[in-house]
């Protein structure tokens, strides 16, 4: 059959100017394999730049010969012996150099009677850690100047700027490894920015389905460019900017409903101009700001009403407990109608000390909105009448692992008894048999932990205990998650 990848690459960094070593072992019967090693999505002996610096060896092992910076990636390795679906593999490659300065333009417009920038355009890894300004071969002392300041990231912000600031520039990065020198000189200039003849009006009303044509145009030196965009959810309808710079939208859909804006750029600033479109015949648009308030066997919603899609809407409450939620979605919960007029309403058919899960929908006679976002919360536990002369802490509950791009977020219900308040939480984790400690001083407040750094391509399983005064409760439920 097809080989088995029994030794995948790992990911690996490197400084500038070092050899590279990626590792792929396979087996398969036959064995009459070969391995082919991809940069990203591209041959690495096609990638013009690396084919010269590359090889591969006969046990599946890449080299890649004095590493530069625009060798670092994801590496993906696939053996094969024209057997069946090959497999592949994957690993990343960081390479680490001193900060340099990449395309220094020969010129720097900063505009006059609007903020502009003086930016040193810098690549580093790791980044960069300062930059150090010269202004007509001497250092600059930014402090002297007024309404001047040494941005994060090695830019200079100038409120408003004057004759002081004309001169040629240079800047010289760093970042832990040092830096890779002075960029070349650049002659600032002032210059005045664009600005609109034609604004668009403060708002546009139109049923869907039809066309809009909205007005926007503005002129400079150079002549600006002019670009639409719509603030926050993207539009999916088809929109243009026509010559000239109004913005077309040839059929309005649901998405085009908000705040749209106008944009002119030439080298010297962008300026912006704003107006609102309201879509007029659509369904609703979801809920938002949904607040729920509980107590032992209800919850109070609250929620702030979208937009009505042009008719009246009303809206129903939809929950569910949160145990179920692994295998519903929903629309597998219960839902209840809102009074005509009303934007809150109270649900008291929960059961106590359990986790329900909230959401809103709104209706018209078009049709439905999105569910508005989901909200989490628990009932709160029955009134405990006689004390409790156990000294007794549960186990933790409802432990979650949701992946992120920076790690897996583990979430977890504080214990549904316990004596005293909760000292702190022990979160162990598991590839193989036996478990381990991943941090055993979560502050008892938490109900939260972020678990990163995972090896790529592993099945990770995680549980939860708690400690109050020297006593540990039963571990909770196993979350498991993959780090694929």
């Amino acid at each position: 059959g097809p080989p088995f990848i029994v030794s995948p690459p790992e990911n690996i960094t490197v400084n500038i100017s070092q050899d590279a070593l990626f590792t792929c072992q396979a087996e398969a019967y036959p064995g009459n394999l070969t391995y082919l090693w991809y940069w990203e999505e591209e041959n690495v002996y096609f990638k013009n730049d690396l084919k010269l610096r590359v090889r591969i060896l006969i046990d599946g092992t890449l080299i890649i010969f004095r590493v530069k910076p625009e060798d670092a990636g994801k590496y993906t390795c696939i053996p094969s012996n024209s057997l069946g679906r090959s497999p592949s593999a994957s690993a990343y490659l960081t390479v680490q150099y001193p900060a340099r300065v990449v395309n220094m333009p020969p010129v720097i417009y900063v505009p006059i009677g609007i903020h502009g920038y003086i930016r040193c355009p810098v690549e580093a890894e790791p980044p960069v850690t300062l930059v150090k300004w010269n202004k007509d071969g001497r250092p600059l002392r930014i402090e002297k100047y007024t309404g001047w300041n040494l941005l994060e990231d090695g830019s200079i912000r100038i409120e408003e700027a004057t004759e002081d600031a004309l001169g040629t520039y240079t800047c010289v990065p760093y970042n832990a490894l040092g830096t890779m020198g002075q960029s070349p000189p650049a002659r600032l200039v002032l210059k005045d920015p664009p600005y609109f003849t034609v604004l668009p009006g403060w708002e546009y009303r139109q049923e869907a389905g039809r066309e809009l044509l909205i007005p926007c145009a503005a002129a400079g030196d150079p002549f600006p460019i002019i670009a639409w965009r719509k603030v926050g959810k993207p539009s999916r309808s088809k929109h243009n900017t026509l010559p000239g710079g109004t913005l077309q939208i040839r059929s309005l859909g649901k998405d085009d409903h908000g705040e749209w804006e106008c944009v002119a750029t030439n080298v010297v600033a962008s300026i912006t101009a704003s107006t609102h479109l309201t879509v007029v015949g659509t369904s609703p648009h979801a809920p938002t700001s949904v607040h729920v308030v509980v107590a032992m066997t209800s919850a109070n919603v609250s929620w702030e009403p979208g937009y009505d899609g042009g008719y009246e809407q009303t809206f129903s409450v939809w929950y569910g407990p949160l145990m179920k939620r692994a295998q519903f979605g929903p629309h597998d919960w219960l839902s209840l109608p809102v009074p005509a007029g009303s934007s809150w309403l109270l649900v008291d058919t929960l059961e106590p000390e359990t986790a329900y899960q909230f959401s809103v929908l709104a209706q018209n006679k078009l049709g439905t909105s999105s569910f508005s976002e989901v909200v989490t919360v628990n009932t709160l536990a029955f009134p405990v009448t006689t004390p409790e002369p156990l000294v007794l802490v549960t186990p933790p509950r409802c432990l979650t692992a949701n992946r992120t791009q920076q790690g897996v977020l583990l979430s977890w219900l504080p214990p549904a008894n316990h004596s005293f308040p909760i000292d702190r939480y022990i979160m162990e984790f598991r590839v193989a048999e036996r478990w381990e400690i991943l941090d055993d001083g979560i502050l008892g407040t938490e109900n939260e932990f972020f678990a990163k750094d995972l090896s790529q391509d592993t099945w990770y399983e995680f549980r939860v205990l708690a400690v109050m005064q020297d006593l540990i409760s039963e571990p909770s439920n196993v979350a498991g998650v993959s780090s694929t």
